[in-house]
This record gives structure tokens, C-alpha cells and sequence, in this order.
């Protein structure tokens, strides 16, 4: 997953693809590390899922944008639009529901 460090660039990347998954993380964060390497791993078996990393610390506007006040902020979006979201504790079952359910209508 790619690091984008520009509001443009999110803006851009939600327009260009469908299906699209924004891993919001913090600098030094452990739990942000542990949750970015498991959330790699799942993306694998989804393909279609273009997903990005954004850094609260070099893109703060992020936070106003979307909302974000925790990290790790997991947001899938579906044609634009934010279909699910969790925060700090994420649990990998519900990430994977939805994700397949967003390959049903895409």
C-alpha cells in the first residue's frame, strides 16, 4: 500500500477506484504498525480493493475531512462513498464482511 500525503491525492485515489480502503495511522504507534502489516495480509485475497496509507502527522487535514480522531482509522469506500469504518480496535472478522460484501457490488 501506497502512502499518500495530500488531501488531492485521497480525493483522486476515491475518485479513480472503486472500491478503495484508506488506512489512517500515527508515527510511533505500535498498534497502528501490528494492524497495517494484518490488514496487508487480508487485502491480498481482495484484489479489487485499492488500498492507500495516509499519515495523520503529514496529512492533518485528514482528520477534519473524515472524521478521524483515533488511529489506527480503517475507511472503505465504495463508488465515493464510506461504506465502514473502524477505530482502534479493529476486528478483522467485521473488515472482512464487509469487504466482501462490497466485492458483491462492485
Amino acid at each position: 500500500m501506497n502512502l499518500l500525503t495530500q488531501m488531492s491525492e485521497v480525493q483522486a485515489h476515491l475518485e479513480a477506484h472503486p472500491i478503495s480502503l484508506i488506512f489512517i495511522k500515527m508515527a510511533n504507534c505500535g498498534v497502528c504498525d501490528a494492524t497495517l502489516e494484518k490488514t496487508i495480509k487480508l487485502l491480498e485475497a481482495f484484489p479489487e480493493v485499492e488500498g492507500r496509507i495516509v499519515s495523520i502527522e503529514k496529512t492533518p487535514e485528514i482528520s477534519g475531512e473524515f472524521l478521524v480522531f483515533a488511529a489506527p482509522t480503517i475507511l472503505l469506500f465504495f463508488e465515493g462513498k464510506e461504506v465502514h469504518r473502524q477505530s482502534r480496535i479493529v476486528v478483522f472478522g467485521e473488515l472482512e464482511d464487509a469487504l466482501a460484501s462490497v466485492r458483491r457490488f462492485g
